[in-house]
């Protein structure tokens, strides 16, 4: 009887082990991660960033002035990397029509995302036909407040 006694102790136990491991290695991924939250100007240029929902990001090529607006879809990876792709534009019509033929919905990219307090830097931007994103987005940010 002794025995009965001890083995759904033994039980919980094992079980709480295996929760708290799992609790840690989710803690683990989400340190990795990215911070994926807000708008963020680019330091000496035009572009803006817009960190909207939780998978979405407005890329403003040129600033405030609305011309063109790149919708896009993300996923966080691990170490600062982002995988996005084109679901939409907003913007001007002809706009519209221009950067479409240059990156077409559906278009994927890659950057690295790194965050440090209200600063944070975008570069490698990997993908079929993104050059012309590099030279628009690519560089230092800070945090519009």
């Amino acid at each position: 009887m002794m025995r009965a006694n001890t083995l759904p102790g033994c039980v919980v136990l094992a079980c709480s082990v295996f929760i708290l491991a799992g609790l840690s290695a989710l803690a683990d991924d989400t340190k990795e991660k990215p911070a994926l939250s807000g708008v963020w100007e680019l330091k000496g240029g035009e572009a803006k960033i817009e960190f909207s929902g939780k998978n979405e990001v407005k890329i403003f090529p040129h600033g405030d002035n609305n011309v063109i607006v790149l919708i896009c879809e993300f996923t966080a990876e691990k170490e600062g990397l982002v995988k996005a792709s084109i679901t939409g534009f907003d913007g001007k019509d002809d706009a519209k029509e221009r950067v479409q033929q240059l990156l077409p919905i559906g278009t994927g990219f890659s950057f690295k995302w790194e965050v440090k307090d209200d600063s944070a830097k975008l570069d490698g931007i990997k993908g079929e036909k993104v050059e012309v994103l590099k030279s628009h987005l690519e560089g230092e940010y800070s945090l519009k407040k």
